[in-house]
């Protein structure tokens, strides 16, 4: 899958069919979207393709409060996501003051037509683009004739009466609902790192857990127990998971600890993936270590359980 980075960079000798979108998270929605974008490279000819943003454009769009928006994926993932989805090409550029300031219809012609020569055009029916965010779907379509592209908008993908929407699922896994979080995300949601160096508290008392930090820009779970499924080295293993500070124990950074079922390898230093599936239980501050230990024998029968795993 060929990746662009930059406006500049961008010279293709090929026509496409392109998504649009900001696509975090790449949920049910967005799937939508890039399977639409894949069947009209089919009927118009051309490479199925996707531009994107590799920031949040309400970063510069929006005041304080939208600085640091938290990611659902990250750049790896999501970029996994579009080659799984069939997109061969991807326009993964930055939203900056010239893309922000740029008048709609030098989008569509300067950008889309001119760089990425658009066969096929394929949106989200709240898709906005150029200055003050005043291009749309409709503008879209009204211009596609002109400069010779069809263009295909989804409408709104619902779970029951709700919208699913990046934002959507965002509060659903800060709240801990993972199990609302993963449908609208059609997958589990994950976090994936490479494996640190705990205070070996989980190997004292019996519990061995591979542990990574949270990123800054990513977006993380509740602190609690959740069961889970956890990638290392190209296998899946079940496993549970704590997302929390430890209080129990003293006061330490958010990060993950994870005890997975069936392997007894030193991880340290290697690349592990964290799927979550469902959230166990809170995050509580103990009496005691002697406490703690417990209800970690407790969580571990309790996953065993919901994994089937004896």
């Amino acid at each position: 899958m060929k990746v662009y980075r930059s406006l500049p960079d961008i010279n293709t000798d090929f026509e496409t069919s392109v998504a649009l979108g900001n696509f975090d998270g790449v949920h049910i929605g967005h799937q939508k979207i890039l399977k639409s974008a894949v069947q009209m490279a089919t009927k118009l000819g051309g490479k199925p393709a996707c531009f994107t943003f590799s920031n949040h454009p309400r970063e510069l769009f929006g005041g304080k409060s939208d600085r640091g928006i938290l990611f659902i994926t990250n750049d790896d993932e999501k970029l996994q996501l579009f080659e799984e989805a069939g997109i061969e090409v991807v326009f993964d550029v930055p939203f900056d003051e010239v893309t922000m300031n740029m008048l709609p219809e030098i989008f569509i012609k300067d950008i889309l037509c001119d760089k990425l020569k658009v066969k096929g055009v394929s949106c989200g029916f709240n898709y906005r683009f150029g200055t003050r965010a005043s291009g749309d779907d409709k503008l879209l379509i009204e211009l596609g004739s002109r400069y010779g592209y069809e263009t295909s908008v989804i409408q709104p993908v619902k779970v029951g009466s709700e919208i699913v929407s990046s934002t959507a699922i965002r509060k659903y896994i800060e709240t801990g609902d993972i199990i609302k979080a993963n449908e609208y995300l059609g997958r589990p949601f994950s976090i994936d790192g490479t494996v640190g160096r705990g205070n070996h508290i989980g190997s004292k008392i019996g519990f061995p857990t591979a542990n990574i930090e949270l990123s800054f820009t990513k977006v993380s779970p509740m602190n609690g127990v959740y069961f889970t499924r956890t990638l290392v080295n190209g296998s899946t293993y079940n496993s549970v998971s704590n997302v929390g500070n430890k209080p129990t124990i003293g006061n330490y950074n958010k990060s993950i600890e994870t005890h997975i079922f069936g392997i007894n390898e030193e991880l340290y230093g290697g690349y592990i993936k964290i799927e979550f599936l469902k959230l166990h239980r809170p995050e509580f501050k103990f009496e005691s270590l002697e406490l703690l230990t417990e209800h970690i024998a407790d969580d571990i029968e309790s996953a065993r359980r919901f994994h089937g795993v004896k």
